[in-house]
């Protein structure tokens, strides 16, 4: 019979409702006998954990005995339907399975619809109560989703956010959660938010008795229509005065009740157009023969009026009827997941995951929708265009998707992640401590000025920092003076990229003294100048120290109105101590002259192919060549790689 196949092909479009009307002789269904009836959709957790014993009887077990039950108590009360999750071969964050529609679950069906399953492992909760959602019959009316699970939605979907988000969209829903599990205080923390947001109820059961009545209870919640939020404007007021009494109409039996106050906006009113009085004929003169004259003829009614002492009714045809509330749309799951490179492992931790609108604002930025730090997210979205951000570290991938109604996405992003862990050393070898020691991570690209992009400054040694593979230029920084190096790398996709940087510099301490070996003077401000008379330091002080990059320089030492100068020269790895003495006498103003404005040296004859080293050089990688990464190799266990700034 008809009704028969649609119960068969559960994935039948809602047009299918109307057969099993048709056919209520062969297969009654609780929405053709009774309309009115409550809506409640079942959302089962059918996962692998469900099939756990307690007792002697598995929790699916007890639960298919309980829900079977109470089909049976309340099928004259409650349209019911079934959603179901985790009991599919091919389980995934963004599956379940619409098992029934509202009337569809009833005591003849439930022996086909509750058994059957296969348990897998994933629990997609916030899919399954968003699909639950989008199979009620109406948008605008009640509906109850009643969640029985052992646990929380292992995709790490935010299920909190998902229901408000249905509440939203569906002011009329309910959710209420029977958490079926001995580990009550868990579940507590987890599921009740689910409850709270959409103004359902949470109960915990642990055993089958617990389990019959917390749910008969609910039940009881939802065979008892709850009074509407808002009562409409009609409602409050008075009721209106009694209308006049209509003359029959012709085709109208005595008696019949005119149309229901709801239908006053699709059938008009009825007119009444008042009889026409008649006036009485002048008396005529009396004779012996009484003359008999016919009375005069109405005039025929104008085209569109209704004849005397008839009504005119509006046809519901001739009446526009008022449009239909558009429905707002219902929210998509969305699932997210990252790989590290293409064909690689799937990222377990350390994403971040933002969800932008997809049209820039005024200002030209993109509102942020939501952020989810979960490994693989489950997002509920309206229908539309979104822009979302897997970030992972310093790496990041954007992509435009396009969530359609109806239909569950699932997205993967492929970040093409690499590791890029540095390290600095002497030019003796002596490595060079965190403390002392500064990276800046640059693009590779320059603009029109010679600028490059900074992707991460102040960055640390020996700290794993993951990057989107490509090029990148490395400054490093020993001490605070000007012992720069700069360095080119290359990071690869999943690999580890171990890059060394080599310093060519000096520790050097300065103090003023009277004679040599004497104390060092207070209130003496310092200036380290470079031989062609650029300022490298300056500093105020009894004995500053400064690392500085190998080379030759002048220092000029300002006390008590008068300036010492002296040369050095700084030789890799060799600390030293610069001590200006005042016994030598101030310096002249040709000598202070010559040091910090000193005339610029001959042109070369090479000159223009050849740039001068100073002493900001350094050495990268061993003498400024780009050595190739050391101890590169697979970048192993990515989710516990760290940057202590982006924690």
């Amino acid at each position: 019979m008809r009704g028969k196949r649609c119960v068969e092909l559960l994935l039948l479009p809602m047009a299918c409702l109307g057969a099993f009307a048709a056919a209520a002789q062969d297969a009654p269904l609780a929405p053709a006998s009774e309309p009115n009836l409550p809506t409640t959709m079942f959302v089962l957790d059918a996962s692998r954990t469900m099939w756990t014993k307690i007792g002697a009887t598995s929790k699916m077990g007890l639960v298919r005995i309980s829900v079977g039950q109470a089909l049976g108590d309340y099928q004259d009360k409650i349209a019911f339907g079934l959603v179901a999750f985790g009991h599919r071969p091919a389980s995934a964050c963004g599956d379940n399975q619409v098992l029934a529609k509202p009337g569809e679950l009833t005591p003849k069906t439930q022996s086909k619809l509750l058994f059957g399953y296969k348990p897998q492992p994933q629990k997609p909760i916030a899919a399954s109560l968003t699909a639950a959602a989008q199979a009620a019959p109406s948008m605008t009316g009640q509906l109850d989703i009643v969640l029985i699970t052992d646990g929380p939605d292992s995709c790490k979907a935010d299920i909190c956010t998902t229901a408000q988000a249905l509440k939203r969209t569906l002011p009329g829903l309910h959710i209420h959660v029977l958490a079926f599990t001995t580990k009550t205080a868990d579940q507590s923390t987890s599921l009740s938010c689910v409850a709270e947001a959409s103004g359902g109820q949470f109960m915990t059961a642990t055993n089958a008795d617990e389990l019959k009545r917390g749910l008969a209870s609910l039940l009881d919640t939802v065979a008892h229509p709850r009074a509407p939020a808002t009562t409409a404007p009609q409602a409050a007021s008075a009721a209106p005065p009694p209308a006049p009494a209509m003359p029959a109409q012709p085709g109208v039996a005595t008696g019949d009740t005119p149309p229901p106050p709801g239908n006053a906006q699709s059938v008009a009113p009825p007119r009444v157009e008042p009889p026409q009085a008649t006036p009485a004929p002048a008396a005529a003169p009396q004779s012996d023969v009484q003359k008999s004259e016919a009375p005069p003829k109405p005039e025929a009614p104008k085209s569109g009026e209704p004849a005397p002492g008839q009504t005119e009714v509006a046809s519901k045809a001739t009446t526009p009827a008022p449009a239909a509330p558009t429905q707002p749309a219902m929210p998509v799951p969305c699932t997210f997941k990252a790989l590290l490179t293409d064909g690689g492992p799937k990222l377990e931790s350390g994403l971040i995951w933002r969800v932008f609108a997809n049209a820039a604002g005024a200002n030209g930025t993109h509102k942020l929708i939501s952020t989810h730090r979960e490994a693989m997210p489950t997002a509920a979205l309206p229908p539309g265009e979104y822009l979302v951000n897997a970030a992972y570290g310093l790496s990041n991938l954007t992509k435009k998707i396009k969530v359609e109604s109806g239909r569950s996405l699932e997205e993967t992003f492929v970040l093409n992640t690499g590791g890029l862990r540095l390290a600095a050393i002497l030019a003796n070898g002596e490595r060079l401590s965190a403390e002392s020691v500064h990276f800046d991570i640059l693009s590779d690209e320059e603009d029109q000025f010679g600028n490059r992009h900074t992707i991460l400054g102040d960055a640390k040694p020996g700290v794993v920092i993951r990057l989107n593979a490509g090029a990148y230029h490395i400054v490093s920084l020993y001490g605070d003076a000007n012992a720069t190096v700069r360095a080119d790398v290359t990071v690869e996709p999943g690999k580890l990229t171990e890059a060394t940087v080599k310093h060519a510099a000096s520790k050097i301490t300065f103090k003023l003294v009277q004679a040599a070996g004497g104390e060092a003077l207070a209130d003496t401000q310092w200036s380290i100048l470079t031989k062609t008379g650029d300022v490298v330091k300056e500093n105020a002080g009894a004995i500053p120290t400064h690392i500085l990059a190998a080379g030759s320089y002048a220092v000029v030492a300002r006390h008590a109105d008068a300036s010492y100068t002296r040369t050095f020269d700084v030789v890799t790895g060799e600390a030293k101590q610069i001590e200006v003495v005042m016994e030598d006498g101030p310096a002249t103003p040709e000598a202070l002259r010559a040091v910090t404005n000193p005339p610029p040296p001959p042109p070369t004859s090479d000159e223009a192919v050849s740039s001068p080293s100073g002493p900001d050089e350094g050495m990268a990688f061993g003498g400024g060549q780009t050595a190739p990464p050391a101890n590169s190799g697979p970048l192993l266990n990515p989710g516990v790689l760290l940057h202590p700034k982006l924690n």
